[in-house]
């Protein structure tokens, strides 16, 4: 049984640009390959050295209301001209509503343990008579929702940690 993974760096959440244009690729790649398919944000635990998010992780792991990124899009010149081009390509990912990404930190077991079940439940393996049945993975598989929630937290808490050390540090210079 196979599964597509996509993996991409998590710097292209720091530019709403590139993000766009790694939502298009991740879906066309999911449109086109035709096996079932999961997205990750890779190197999370380098998050913090490619500079501040304009919006929480979860944002950009669950793909949420994209109106926002366009928005913050519009304050760039140079995508101004192209804001109606955006919101189209907006539209298209979020009228297939396919594309959401599983938060991996190589250095954090649990968060690779986060990748290897939805890698698993994507290409039908956690349903097998061997595996070990959890509540939380077959009401993931009920429900057609993964519930990392926890996951993305621990990852977002440790980003914001950073940030608050990097403005203590700052300060104390000054």
């Amino acid at each position: 049984q196979l599964a597509a993974v996509h993996l991409v760096d998590s710097h292209y959440c720091t530019d709403p640009g590139k993000f766009i244009s790694v939502l298009c690729t991740s879906l066309s790649t999911m449109l086109h390959v035709e096996l079932p398919h999961v997205n990750v944000l890779s190197k999370m635990d380098l998050l913090e050295q490619y500079g501040k998010l304009a919006f929480n992780l979860d944002y950009y792991t669950e793909v949420l209301d994209l109106s926002y990124l366009v928005e913050h899009l519009a304050s760039d010149p140079f995508f101004r001209n192209y804001r109606r081009l955006n919101e189209k390509l907006v539209e298209v990912i979020e009228d297939y509503s396919l594309v959401s990404f599983v938060p991996l930190n190589v250095q954090d077991k649990e968060s690779m343990r986060q990748v290897m079940q939805a890698v698993d439940k994507a290409n039908g393996y956690s349903f097998g008579d061997q595996e070990h049945r959890s509540l939380e993975a077959l009401m993931s598989a009920a429900v057609g929702a993964d519930f990392h929630f926890t996951s993305t937290l621990a990852v977002q808490e440790r980003y914001v940690q950073a940030q608050d050390k990097t403005v203590e540090e700052e300060a104390m210079e000054l």
